[in-house]
């Protein structure tokens, strides 16, 4: 199940509102301002594994902040 929809859509809107020369941080802080409920959906879906998960198991979904700075880079590869 995918945890963020339309994310190519968002990843636009929210690269929109940033100046040409960005950081991840900007990309972050801006994600969570435009869309804080799908913010609130990535950190519960992060949490829910992390708790989920047995003895010796890896989490398989990064941190939230890095979730979000990997679809980026995934978007920006796409778009060459």
């Amino acid at each position: 199940m995918a945890v963020l929809h339309n994310k190519e859509q968002k990843i636009e809107d929210v690269l929109s509102k940033l100046p040409k020369k960005y950081s991840d941080k900007q990309f972050v802080e801006t994600f969570i301002q435009l869309y804080s409920k799908d913010w609130g959906k990535i950190k519960a879906n992060y949490i829910k594994q992390s708790q989920d998960k047995e003895p010796g198991t890896i989490i398989t979904m990064p941190k939230p902040e890095l979730y979000l700075k990997s679809i980026l880079t995934t978007y920006l590869a796409n778009q060459k």
